[in-house]
């Protein structure tokens, strides 16, 4: 599960995006009218922020159309050495010239963030492009790059479809620079990296090959569809040419090691998640956080089949879900349920009328995702709404397919993935998001804060009551815990594989043993690991939230609610927690010493 951002290797901050209904710019130029004067350290910190972006959607057009800036969706650049380097300077310069330009004393505390958040990003996309150069290390790097190029023109209707298709054409027309770029960039990868990428490759090139000329297919004008044929080609003919050097020259040299160590770790974390503490710590934490949600999955198993084995009744539960065609209508009225007990009980405001709206996952993308929450860029204009998408069977699988495809979404599962996706996690955000004035806070933020919210959410509102009490509740908590047990996994795979040896083979084990997955599940999540080091955020952000949310009950006393706390902390985007702790707690709030 996760928030459906068109993938891409270049927007690793990049973004739960933010922007919604036609009012909002009244709504901000309102609020802006009706604000203090500023000082001439926030009007510097404006001017910096308004121009290190419009430079960097320059640089950047992925992330220009990625954000609702459509200024340069027919350009694609940022992939050659010299636009390498160049970025590279130009990140140095930015970071080099932020505390000349804006004094940070002098700033209040939510610009103070934004200070913080901005020169971090500087110092994360200097440490990728400098140190873990995924450009020289990972062959998926091209794969990602090509496919991101096309796929976002397609993804959200913001456009009429004839003009994103000419956008898409001219994008593919430098696709295959892509390609050729990839052969005198790459350096002894990874060689189970090179497999992946040559499992990848098949849906870049099915993307090309069925995907785009199905999308683009109502289009009428006869000379922009041959033109498209023409890009098609040149582009399937470069992707052919990178499978035959992926299997023919890169595969049999690739002997790198995947892990980044433990040094370049600790200043991801850093950077990225704002979070110091030491990677033994971290790890010691995850695993007393694993052994003790075993321990309840076993005990909520035991109250619902004393003596049955745990996974069994687990795996029982799955049995029980809606018909396919079903599908959208039964998560529809999931989402009303779950929506009208977060205002019944106070969990949390929800600042709009507007809905999700639940749709089945585009035909192009089904293979990508079971469930997730496609939202728009904070400066999109047009196509705002905000999609929840599920995926239907395939009408060709067979009976034992479909049901194995539709046990995810068994009536004890949906509300779970459901709490994640929309009410109170990711389309709740969302919407808080869409409120802020800052735009460092509209366009970056950290994946332990979007998937830490997500994750907390999950066993929050089983806390809080959602799904009552008895044997219907504790089915609902089995899979909240099964999924929990997933994500714990994730971080402590992702700190020891990178930071203390593990092998894949070790850590393909660890998710089979310790959170109890299938095989091919287990092995998926492990090649993810290699490659995503810090897919550990979902389990790091719920540890930090929770902290927090302890540590305000503390300092706010009897002023202390759940719902003050929770739009409190979603009030402020999605920066790095601590960065929220501070907003909310104080300059230097820090966790409790007893944790």
């Amino acid at each position: 599960m996760k928030a459906l951002r068109t993938p891409s290797v270049l927007a690793a901050l990049l973004l739960l995006s933010p922007g919604c209904t036609a009012s909002r710019p009244a709504e901000r130029a309102e609020a802006k009218a009706a604000a203090p004067a500023e000082s001439p350290a926030q009007v510097a910190l404006r001017g910096f922020v308004d121009a290190y972006f419009e430079e960097h959607f320059r640089r950047s057009p992925m992330s220009a159309t990625s954000a609702g800036v459509h200024t340069y969706d027919g350009e694609l650049r940022g992939f050659r050495p010299e636009e390498r380097a160049s970025h590279l300077a130009f990140l140095k310069d930015r970071l080099a010239a932020l505390p000349q330009a804006v004094d940070r004393a002098s700033l209040p505390p939510g610009d103070r963030a934004d200070y913080d958040i901005l020169e971090n990003h500087f110092h994360a996309r200097i440490l990728d492009l400098e140190t873990v150069r995924s450009w020289e290390r990972n062959p998926n790097a091209y794969l990602g790059f090509a496919s991101n190029a096309v796929y976002q023109l397609i993804n959200r209707d913001f456009a009429p479809l004839e003009e994103r298709m000419r956008s898409a054409v001219k994008r593919m027309a430098v696709v295959p620079e892509v390609f050729a770029a990839a052969p005198a960039n790459l350096k002894n990868p990874p060689k189970l990296w090179t497999e992946i990428a040559l499992e990848q490759v098949k849906g870049t090139r099915s993307l090309y090959a069925q995907t785009l000329p199905q999308a683009f297919e109502p289009v009428q004008d006869a000379a922009l569809q041959a033109e498209f044929k023409q890009a098609q080609a040149r582009c399937l003919e470069a992707i052919d040419g990178y499978i035959r050097f992926l299997k023919d020259d890169l595969l049999a040299r690739s002997n790198g090691d995947f892990a980044i160590g433990e040094e370049t770790y600790r200043q991801k974390l850093q950077y990225e998640e704002g979070v110091t503490e030491s990677i033994d710590s971290l790890l010691a934490w995850g695993r007393a956080e694993m052994k003790r949600t075993q321990d309840q999955f076993r005990e909520v198993a035991g109250r619902i089949a004393p003596g049955k084995a745990p996974m069994d009744v687990y795996r029982e539960l799955g049995k029980e879900h809606p018909a396919g065609a079903e599908l959208v209508s039964t998560t529809t009225a999931t989402l009303e349920d779950i929506r009208q007990f977060l205002i019944d009980r106070r969990i949390i405001t929800v600042p709009s009328e507007v809905r999700a709206k639940v749709a089945e996952t585009p035909v192009f993308s089904r293979a990508l995702s079971f469930a997730s929450m496609s939202t728009p860029g904070p400066f999109e204009t047009k196509a705002t709404e905000a999609y929840y998408y599920v995926t239907p069977p395939d009408p060709a699988w067979s009976a034992e397919q479909t049901t194995q495809h539709m046990s995810f979404y068994n009536r004890y599962a949906l509300p779970i993935v459901s709490i994640h996706e929309a009410y109170p996690g990711h389309y709740v955000q969302f919407l808080w998001t869409n409120r802020i004035q800052s735009k460092v806070r509209r366009l970056l933020g950290s994946g332990s804060f979007s998937e830490g919210w997500g994750l907390y959410t999950e066993q929050m509102m089983l806390d809080e009551g959602y799904g009552g009490t008895g044997p219907e509740a504790d089915r609902l908590r089995l899979n909240q815990l099964a999924l929990y047990l997933q994500r714990l996994a994730r971080y402590v795979a992702g700190l020891s594989l990178h930071t203390r040896g593990m092998t894949y083979d070790q850590a393909v084990s660890l998710f089979e043993k310790e959170a109890y997955m299938t095989r091919i599940n287990a092995e998926r999540e492990a090649r993810r690991g290699t490659s995503d080091p810090t897919y550990l955020v979902y389990a790091l952000g719920k540890k930090m939230l929770m902290e927090l949310r302890e540590d305000a009950k503390v300092k706010w006393g009897k002023d202390f609610t759940l719902q003050r706390f929770h739009d409190a902390v979603v009030s402020h985007g999605y920066p790095p927690v601590p960065v929220v702790r501070q907003l909310l707690l104080g300059e230097d709030a820090a966790p409790s010493a007893s944790r």
